[in-house]
């Protein structure tokens, strides 16, 4: 492996940027790996945390975006709610009632996927708007994860593509927020399949984990019996320290029917 380092200094926010490029076999790899630096440390992600009972089963439920950048309707209807025949949404409302969810109680949380979509709801609102999204962030209430612009397909895309809109969407995040916003968590939930050059990239982009759903049946059912629904991947056979833990939503994205979780919640109990 050749290895090539450039560094690129962002002086109004204070951040590095390296940007690695590997030439193998006649391979052109361009890896990006940012380095977060910030005057503020105090972002709260991980005090966040709600405490565990070691004596009961800890049920973790996770409120996340999933606003698919283009698919049926275009970016522009999605994001304001166009076009309902196909399909009634609108993610600026979305993004809008989960700031008013989290103010009603600061032990909510929820997960933003989609840099795109952020992106058009942050130029679209006022500075004071703004500041409630970055509260939110820095005392962790909501977490940005995946980071990239998009979810990339991961079979039709080559390195480059992939890395490029990692490169946009993570730098947009970085200049906002600094370090709180440095998404941790590869959320790869809605591609049709999963590819080990993916995990590697997440691994070498100091990525700590990465979650994914889509799965053939025959090796659902054998993970589901062997209990290895969560594992460590070896995302490369060449570089060293290339494990990255790894997660498969069970039934997809989607929220089961609590009768099919095992437990009763408050709306069917009437509590």
């Amino acid at each position: 492996y050749r290895l090539v380092r450039t560094v690129y200094n962002n002086v109004s926010s204070r951040n590095i940027f390296l940007h690695y490029s590997v030439n193998s076999h006649n391979k052109f790899l361009s890896i990006l790996g940012i380095i977060f630096y910030t005057q503020d440390d105090s972002c709260a992600l991980l005090q966040k945390c709600h405490e565990l009972d070691e004596n009961k089963i800890n049920v973790h439920l996770i409120p996340h975006s999933h606003d698919d950048v283009g698919w049926l309707k275009t970016i522009e209807e999605y994001y304001y709610g166009r076009n309902d025949s196909i399909h009634n949404a609108g993610v600026q409302y979305i993004i809008d009632s989960v700031l008013q969810a989290l103010k009603r109680d600061e032990k909510r949380r929820y997960i933003q996927v989609e840099t795109a979509f952020f992106w058009k709801w942050w130029k679209d609102r006022n500075e004071e708007k703004r500041d409630v999204f970055r509260t939110f962030v820095k005392n962790g209430q909501i977490e940005m994860v995946g980071g990239g612009w998009s979810m990339n397909d991961e079979a039709c895309t080559n390195y480059q593509s992939t890395i490029n809109q990692f490169t946009w969407g993570l730098r947009l995040l970085n200049d906002t927020f600094g370090e709180c916003g440095r998404p941790k968590i590869g959320w790869q939930i809605d591609p049709f399949g999963h590819s080990r050059e993916q995990a590697s990239i997440f691994k070498q982009m100091g990525f700590d984990a990465v979650f994914f759903v889509r799965l053939s049946k025959s090796e659902k059912d054998r993970r589901i019996l062997d209990r290895n629904l969560e594992f460590m991947w070896r995302s490369s056979a060449e570089l060293d320290n290339s494990e990255i833990f790894t997660s498969y939503f069970l039934d997809r994205f989607i929220i089961l029917p609590p009768i099919r979780l095992g437990f009763l919640v408050g709306i069917i109990c009437n509590a």
